[in-house]
């Protein structure tokens, strides 16, 4: 018998769909801006600021997706989502692909990542959730 509400959710349940669907957005994003910049409509100047915020795009979008899912401590799980997208790319960028890492930029990533992932939960938190059923009378 499935659920109706999303009480006692695994965390699993929770940040995986959410952090997946932050990943996917913000690397959708992030292959939007390189088409850009390919076809010189974006400015190789405008590259960082742009990455920046495709990043708080799909940290918002994880975070919105988590808050929607989870039933109690949204903000935390949203911030939880928006955190892990943050450290999923930094791990993906460092590792396989060799950048070095400048403090200052991940300090600033990091904050607006949080930042966004605070306002989509805030956002997902406060979303009217669909009424199913609302046509039959008790």
């Amino acid at each position: 018998m499935m659920r109706k509400t999303n009480e006692g959710q695994s965390p699993v349940g929770i940040l995986l769909p959410s952090v997946l669907a932050g990943l996917l957005g913000t690397l959708l994003l992030m292959l939007l801006g390189a088409v850009l910049v390919h076809r010189g409509t974006l400015a190789e100047g405008a590259i960082a600021p742009c990455a920046l915020v495709f990043l708080a795009l799909g940290s918002a979008l994880a975070a919105l997706v988590a808050a929607k899912r989870a039933g109690e401590n949204q903000f935390y799980w949203s911030l939880g989502a928006g955190f892990a997208v943050f450290l999923i790319l930094l791990i993906v960028a460092v590792l396989p692909l060799g950048q070095s890492i400048y403090f200052v930029r991940t300090v600033i990533s990091l904050l607006c990542s949080l930042i966004a992932s605070a306002l989509g939960g805030y956002a997902g938190a406060n979303m009217r959730k669909k009424k199913r059923y609302s046509h039959i009378k008790k």
